[in-house]
């Protein structure tokens, strides 16, 4: 089975902080959350369609310790709780103090998984954090919020947990810190991993990057597949567009991932013909 997600359909992206953030990612630099929409933003959509929207991403700008400041806005996650909307929570670094306050709210955890000091250090600029602090923290989250979901439909990967790994980070460069870390996700061994690929954009410090090879991602997804046997994988929202998704995506399929989003339409024509069953969902991928 194949999953194709529209996220914008039924999941609000809201940003905790509005535009502000502490760390300014060399490949972010708060622009993703130029497309994110206030609280305030929200709660007025929300209200102006009832019973539409299903979700909310819960993200926003970084302190400058890595982590969304998501506890100084329990009231306002509660009231999206209580309006009957299923939250996907992108927090970055929590403690487990955090992790219960917050536990009863979270229906899935996004992760962004990082085994590469480089990355850590030069691109997220948190230079007090190792690959060793990633692991802890993950496996910290799984430990606090529990394993699989029951009654999950379609056979998803029924995980609360949902690491999130970006190919070539390190400006459009696929180097070893990406082998290496398929190597730790494949000790580790999620149920569901999200895999992006390293977007120049606009107004960043990466915006004249390249984009990362297609025969390196290729390798990085070839490993993957290999080694993440117990895993299923989708292609998440942070990907190039144009000629270069249409061929990401088909080559991500030969490699066994099963769910895109906003999939290239060669993606689609092709699991037609295969004769593969595709479900539609429009929701953020971390979501069901």
């Amino acid at each position: 089975m194949i999953f194709f997600f529209t996220p914008l359909g039924r999941t609000i992206p809201i940003s905790l902080t509005g535009t502000h953030c502490e760390l300014m990612c060399s490949h972010c630099n708060a622009e993703y959350l130029k497309g994110m929409l206030t609280k305030e933003q929200a709660l007025k959509l929300i209200k102006g369609k009832p019973h539409y929207y299903t979700s909310a991403l819960i993200s926003g700008g970084s302190t400058a310790e890595g982590k969304v400041p998501v506890m100084q806005h329990l009231r306002f996650i509660k009231q999206l709780r209580h309006m009957g909307l299923k939250l996907n929570f992108h927090t970055g670094f929590l403690d487990k103090s955090e992790l219960i306050k917050l536990k009863p709210y979270i229906n899935r955890l996004s992760f962004d998984f990082i085994y590469d000091n480089d990355v850590i250090h030069n691109v997220y600029h948190l230079l007090g954090k190792s690959k060793e602090d990633y692991e802890k923290t993950y496996l910290l989250m799984r430990r606090v919020l529990g394993g699989k979901i029951r009654d999950v439909p379609y056979g998803y990967p029924s995980t609360k947990v949902v690491p999130h790994f970006t190919i070539g980070l390190n400006g459009g460069k696929v180097g070893k810190g990406d082998f290496d870390t398929i190597d730790e996700l494949a000790c580790l061994s999620p149920t569901l991993l999200v895999i992006n690929v390293f977007v120049p954009t606009r107004g960043t410090p990466f915006e004249n990057c390249p984009v990362p090879p297609l025969k390196d991602v290729q390798k990085v997804l070839n490993k993957a597949h290999r080694r993440l046997t117990r895993t299923t994988m989708f292609l998440g929202c942070m990907r190039p567009f144009g000629e270069y998704r249409e061929k990401l995506d088909l080559m991500a399929y030969e490699e066994g991932v099963k769910g895109f989003v906003k999939p290239a339409k060669p993606l689609i024509e092709r699991v037609k013909k295969d004769g593969e069953q595709a479900v539609t969902v429009e929701e953020c991928c971390a979501l069901i």
